[in-house]
């Protein structure tokens, strides 16, 4: 239980800290409109920390460590819902939807892959 705790946080904060890192380093708003080449790359940029984040928190969880990746994806689609309702009506909200429909759920394909690889070892 310890162990999936620690990987569910790994998880969440590697996601976290990358999308804080992208916003701060290019100096974006991620509620403000953005260019069709940035939103390409921080959204590939947010599915790959979702997927390596999954993936960190079913390692270190060990067994159940599919539990602990599905518990990252929730924490990522909370994270987004909340900011959603707390978003004034006028701002955009293309990172919150792409962190709802594309990043939660890479983070359970990279619980998956990993459950996957330990499976295959067995």
């Amino acid at each position: 239980m310890l162990r999936g705790l620690l990987g569910l946080v790994t998880g969440y904060v590697v996601f976290a800290a990358s999308a804080a890192l992208l916003f701060v380093i290019s100096r974006h708003d991620p509620h403000a409109p953005a260019s069709t080449g940035f939103l390409v790359f921080s959204v590939t940029c947010g599915i790959v920390f979702a997927l390596l984040g999954g993936y960190l928190a079913a390692s270190i969880a060990g067994r159940g460590g599919m539990l602990y990746s599905v518990a990252v994806g929730i924490a990522i689609a909370a994270g987004a819902i909340v900011s959603l309702m707390a978003s004034p009506g006028n701002r955009a909200i293309w990172s919150q939807v792409s962190a709802l429909v594309l990043m939660s759920p890479a983070a359970v394909v990279g619980g998956y892959m990993r459950t996957r690889q330990t499976q295959a070892r067995a």
